[in-house]
């Protein structure tokens, strides 16, 4: 249950309602007495235990919990960003629900020679909303961020002391990232793939491509399978306390 904007500290009694109250009452079942964990979406976890509960108006509801014990979480020592043609429709809430799940910590729409689809403000809006929806869904205790969409020209100019690399058919199944790197970006191009001079800025900047899969792949399902070939990295797998 994310509970934005709100500090959680052991001892403190809260009085939760609306869609969260409905959620944790109605659809998961928990009753008085039951423990509920808490995120705040700035790090914070908490675990607390239902009080009291109750039913506001005909379908309303609410309850009382109070903190038992409340932790920052980890962060990852290595940030991993994905920069990604945002695909058409419903399927870019697809994969930005995806990114999340595997723990990305940011997503930017890339606009690209062959890029369809320019992301407006109200649709980059709601990815933000469906990206606390994710990290309550999966539990994360740093929800995924949701940039604002980037030229790729402008993309690469921001590259001084990041590890970067393309994701493309045309790459190697395994990529060696440097033990020291501290942050980790990842090029995912449109469906009609990188222009000719797209690839040559690739080359001049000495990128390593990464293939993640022998077939054609939609933008989104791409921009998960590169994830997660990054995120399952020995390089990738260290923490560090907030």
């Amino acid at each position: 249950m994310v509970l934005e904007g709100s500090p959680i500290a052991a001892g403190l009694k809260l009085v939760i309602e609306g869609d969260e109250a409905h959620h944790a009452l109605r659809v998961k079942r928990l009753e008085t007495g039951d423990p509920v964990e808490l995120l705040d979406g700035r790090g914070t976890r908490a675990m607390a235990r239902i009080s009291a509960t109750s039913k506001q108006g005909k379908s309303g509801w609410r309850f009382e919990a109070e903190v038992i014990e409340s932790r920052m979480e980890a962060v990852p020592e290595v940030r991993l960003e994905v920069l990604a043609a945002a695909a058409k429709g419903d399927r870019l809430d697809e994969m930005l629900d995806s990114l999340s799940q595997l723990g990305v910590d940011e997503f930017r729409p890339l606009l690209s020679d062959h890029a369809v689809v320019d992301p407006r403000e109200a649709k980059l809006e709601r990815l933000r909303r469906a990206a606390m929806e994710s990290t309550k869904q999966c539990g994360r205790a740093w929800p995924i961020e949701v940039g604002e969409p980037v030229e790729l020209q402008h993309a690469m100019k921001e590259l001084d002391g990041v590890f970067a690399c393309v994701a493309d058919a045309s790459g190697s199944h395994a990529i060696d990232v440097p033990q020291d790197a501290k942050r980790v970006v990842v090029f995912v191009g449109p469906e009609g793939g990188w222009s000719p001079r797209e690839f040559e800025g690739f080359r001049a900047r000495k990128l390593p491509f990464m293939r993640c899969s022998p077939h054609v792949l939609r933008v989104e399902t791409a921009a998960v399978a590169a994830a997660a070939m990054l995120v399952n990295h020995s390089s990738l797998r260290r923490y560090t306390q907030a």
